[in-house]
């Protein structure tokens, strides 16, 4: 196990950042109740399969002061403070750092953007990358702590990993590990397709390895990682095509064609149309009003094949057999 691994699954088990509440669903109209000759699934993650909803991100306000409440614990952790404080003393150091941390993340994606990129993704780890490298510059050099001593990248995606750590809610939601295992057993084969980071492999399995009870040991016993397809690799958001199209040629490898293939998401306008224009079929996930979104019109009027309120029901309406349709 890496020393990031390992040192996610502590804050994993001695910090869990779960926060219950009822799930609501909300009603959609599918074209479909079950779907034939479905031979992969690709879905995403944040709202999909992993519900990291917390109490506050309701509002605008309150969502932003969890966010800086999130640095705060960055900079505790990592004692920061001294430093931040000298290098910016107008601001408490939370803010300062969370102003550090988006104004990098502005600027790359604006360089993204000058560059062609209408939908540029950043490596997270790259932001932090740097902002380490200013506070060593100014005396803080925290990542010389064990195990990140003459690691400045694994001390960079340590810090990418605890400030979202901090930040998010972070659990599967209801059966999900139990779905996968299912439609994995019926020969359909699994992937990702999701606006991710490199610590989104490392939480999913340990997401799955709890709500399985240990059945699952990691993400790819159950995803083929030759089908999985973050963000944070390829430089693009969804609803980028250039991620639909590396899912293409990796799909021909497999002899599985678009219209053998359902995307499973939340989203409307990033899941559902982007992959129905592209001829594969929908599943749209709405188990969770809160995490249901391109409602407002923005998903462009397209239906669904097929809409999903549990995960448990899933594999029953994904039907390996059968002719498409």
């Amino acid at each position: 196990m890496s020393d990031l691994a390992e040192y996610a699954r502590r804050l994993h088990e001695s910090e869990r950042r779960v926060y219950p509440r009822r799930l609501n669903p909300l009603r959609r109209e599918s074209a479909h109740d079950t779907l034939k000759g479905v031979r992969a699934v690709i879905a995403d993650v944040y709202g999909t399969m992993v519900n990291y909803w917390r109490p506050g991100f309701e509002g605008r306000d309150t969502r932003e002061a969890l966010l800086v409440e999130a640095f705060s614990g960055v900079v505790d952790r990592f004692g920061m403070g001294e430093t931040l404080a000298a290098m910016n003393p107008a601001d408490p150091p939370a803010k300062t750092l969370c102003g550090f941390y988006n104004g990098l993340l502005a600027m790359n994606r604006q360089k993204s953007a000058g560059g062609g990129n209408a939908l540029p993704e950043v490596r997270v780890e790259e932001v932090w990358s740097v902002i380490a490298l200013m506070l060593k510059r100014n005396g803080c050099d925290a990542g010389a702590r064990a195990p990140w001593r003459g690691d400045p990248a694994g001390f960079a995606r340590c810090l990418a990993y605890t400030y979202n750590f901090l930040s998010m809610g972070r659990e599967l939601y209801p059966g999900v590990s139990n779905a996968l295992k299912r439609l994995k057993d019926n020969n359909i084969a699994l992937g990702i397709l999701s606006d991710a980071q490199f610590y989104t492999p490392i939480d999913l399995t340990l997401m799955l390895r709890d709500q399985s009870g240990g059945g699952v040991a990691d993400y790819c016993e159950l995803f083929d990682t030759d089908l999985v397809f973050l963000s944070c690799e390829y430089g693009f958001v969804k609803p980028s095509e250039t991620l639909y199209r590396r899912l293409f040629d990796a799909l021909y490898e497999y002899h599985i064609t678009p219209d053998q293939t359902v995307i499973a998401g939340n989203d409307l306008a990033t899941d559902i149309a982007p992959a129905a224009a592209l001829g594969m079929r929908t599943a749209l996930f709405c188990g969770d009003d809160a995490m249901v979104f391109g409602s407002g019109g923005d998903g462009g009027g397209v239906v669904p094949d097929i809409v999903f309120y549990e995960w448990e029901e899933l594999p029953e309406r994904l039907l390996f057999h059968g002719e498409p349709g």
